[in-house]
Order: structure tokens, then sequence, then C-alpha cells
């Protein structure tokens, strides 16, 4: 059951534990220590507010797969709404990472530790799933065997929902979707996009509506001659979306991108920040969530790279969080590295950021050219190439294991 489950076993060398309780002395006006012996027989006689505290440390999986069938108090405590939200708080998060095409894509989850330690599992889905986005324990994810259809899947619980499909009649092989939550209606919903000439289409997975519909969206361009690219040669690629409330898409432009507030379903250009001095449009920069915002990255020169964090949405504050500069950089090499890409740092020009870990601490960096996967500590400026035996690497998507239920079944 992993690491985290020895908080139960901590539990159990409780039995005998002899709690310290405190009492006021009415006489003395003075505060002593009473020893009072008070055995636990059992885990259940534990307090409520201790037993809470070990159980919502347990990752997810191993909740629904073990402590569920513990006994029914215990169940009820991890399916309140409360437990579940605290309990995905606690959860680690990881990175779903996806490389190959066709039958030879291989999904894996991957946690960055201290260290520079990589630890990997796998995901247990298809070999032929492709991942779109996560949301609050919620994989997005599409197979080409299933007649063009979407489906939510969470990992933990085995849950599985297959979503009807779109109108646009997308095979899912090169679009942008996204699940993402209404915090004001309490929904899960489903942003699609194949050709913004056709429109962005909505799904309410969990509408209280008898019949359930796609709903087509105009273009986020009135005029569509307006778009910063060429739609012959433009895909439209998974947006990055910061906690599942708000979606950004890159547009290929130097100056905006497109963003979608999930409550509003409206569509708007958010700009970049006006003090980068330069901006290259082939993918010298990128869009990523860190610390839960999302960031802006570019590179100024070979041997300069800036972090930008977008921290007040609403007003469009940017601030310049990191500044990694090549010659303030420790790069490690790998031991006995046969590679000679690997052996000295590469030039940020080949670079791009790709995601973050450990709450923005870490940088995921990955080569243009050969495909090769970097990590970077912004605290100790350290760089290390990964090796992850995974090649042709097509997606990295943040990605944390709830208990989180969607209600609506869909037929």
């Amino acid at each position: 059951m992993g690491d985290e489950i020895d908080d139960i076993e901590f539990a159990r060398q409780m039995l005998s534990l002899k709690e310290n309780k405190y009492e006021e002395n009415k006489s003395g006006g003075m505060k002593q220590v009473v020893k009072k012996s008070h055995k636990i027989s059992t885990l259940s006689d534990l307090p409520d507010g201790i037993l809470f505290n070990i159980l919502v440390k347990i990752p997810p999986k191993d909740i629904h797969k073990y402590v569920m069938r513990v006994c029914k108090s215990w169940k009820e405590i991890v399916s309140e709404s409360f437990f579940i939200e605290q309990n995905f708080m606690e959860s680690k998060t990881e990175l779903v990472i996806q490389s190959g095409l066709g039958r030879r894509m291989k999904t894996k989850l991957i946690e960055i530790r201290k260290e520079f330690e990589c630890e990997s599992r796998e995901v247990g889905l298809s070999k032929l799933s492709k991942i779109h986005s996560s949301c609050d324990g919620f994989l997005l994810m599409s197979e080409p065997g299933n007649n063009g259809m979407l489906q939510i899947i969470n990992p933990a619980t085995k849950f599985c929902l297959t979503i009807p499909r779109c109108p646009s009649h997308c095979q899912h092989k090169a679009c942008s979707a996204a699940l993402v939550f209404d915090s004001s209606t309490k929904q899960y919903k489903v942003v699609h996009v194949v050709t913004d000439s056709y429109g962005f289409e909505i799904f309410n997975v969990s509408s209280d509506d008898d019949e359930l519909h796609w709903e087509r969206v105009s273009s986020p361009w009135e005029d569509l001659n307006d778009r910063p690219f060429n739609p012959i040669n433009f895909h439209w690629k998974n947006p990055v979306s910061i906690n599942g409330r708000i979606l950004h898409w890159y547009v290929d432009s130097a100056e905006y991108f497109i963003t979608m507030q999930v409550k509003e379903e409206k569509f708007s250009r958010t700009y970049l920040p006006e003090r980068v001095k330069q901006i290259n449009k082939t993918k010298n920069y990128a869009l990523v969530e860190l610390y839960g915002f999302l960031s802006f990255i570019n590179c100024d020169s070979e041997k300069t790279m800036n972090v930008w964090v977008l921290e007040d949405f609403r007003r469009k504050v940017w601030f310049k969080k990191h500044t990694i500069v090549a010659e303030l950089t420790n790069y490690i090499c790998p031991y006995k590295s046969s590679r000679q890409d690997e052996r000295r740092m590469p030039r940020f020009w080949n670079l791009v950021v790709v995601a973050g870990a450990r709450n923005g601490e870490v940088l995921i960096i990955e080569h243009k050219k050969n495909s090769s996967v970097f990590i970077y500590d912004t605290k100790s400026k350290v760089m290390k190439p990964v090796s992850s035996n995974m090649k042709k690497l097509e997606s990295f998507v943040p990605h944390k294991d709830g208990l989180f239920r969607i209600m609506k079944s869909i037929a």
C-alpha cells in the first residue's frame, strides 16, 4: 500500500498510549499535569480528529481499495465531501507522461522527489489511450478504437464515463480538449475545439437536464481574419488548465494567448508581459502551470531564461519569479554518460519548459531537437538530464489522484 500507510501502523502502536490531560487546580489557581492512563483497545477508539488526520494522508487509490472496506464508519468518513477535498490537497502531484504513437504509445505516472529522484508507475490504461487533461483526479482521454468518443476516468477509483460523440465528429487525434469544473454550478464540463472556424464545443457532464447534448460556442475572434496563425498549418493543442477553472491556449502569437473562464464560458485575450523585449514565435516561450498560477517562460538569449507568473488574473498582473542564467546553473552530467548531448548543458534556445513539479519548485524542460528531458531546481539552481526510458515524448499532464465523484450517468 506504499509508504503513506505507515500512519496506520503508527496508530496501532498507540494502543498502550498514556495521554496527559491538564486539569485546573481550583485551590491554587495553577494548572498542573495529571497523568491519566487511557488505553486504546482498537484503532476505531481513536478520537475522531486523530483518526481523520491519519486517514486523510492515505493515497486515494489505497483508500478506495482498502480503507473503505474496513468498516461502515470508516467508509462514511472517507465518503464525506470535506474529507475528499482535504485528501485531494494531501495528494501528491505527479506527471502523466506519454511517448510514442499508436500501438507503441506508453503512459506513465512520474513523481519527482528530492535529489532529483524520479519514481514511475503504470497508469493502467490502454496503450492507445491519449490523455488530454486532468481535473480533480479525473483524466480526460480518447481512444481511436472508441468511435471517436471522449472518456472520463478516475485511475484511483476505476470510475469511467463515456461522453457522447461531439457534433464536429472529431476523432481526437489532433485537437484540443479539457475537463473543467464550474464552481458556481458544481458541474463538470468538457471543452473541445478541433477548428476555431467551426467554434468551440462544450458538454455539461453533470447537467440535470434529461437530454444531454453538446453546445457550440462562437470562436474567440469575431473576424476570422484577425487570427494570428495560419489555419492551414496551425493545430490546436490541449490548453493549460489552472485548477480546472481557467483554460489558456497558445495561438502562435507574439502578443497574446486565448483564455476561457469556465464560469462564464467566454473567451478573451490575455496579453504577455509588456516588459518582455523579444518573443520568438517558434516555441521559444511556453505556457505552463506553476504554483497554481499560469506561468509564461521565455528565452532572452542562449544563456538566459525568464519565468513570469500571472499572480493576478483579473487585473492581468505579471511578476517575474525567476531568471535562470546558464553561468549560474550547476549542471550535473550523468555518471559515465555516453551521450554527447548530456555531457554539457544545452543552449537555452533549444529548450522549452513543458511542465512544473513539486509545487513549481522544479521545472521539466525538453530539448526541442532530440527530445531529451531535463529537470531544473529553482532553489538550488541545479540542472540534470533525466532518463525516463521513453522516446518521442508527446505530452506532460500534471495530475493528482482524488476521490471526487461525478454523479450523472450517461446512457
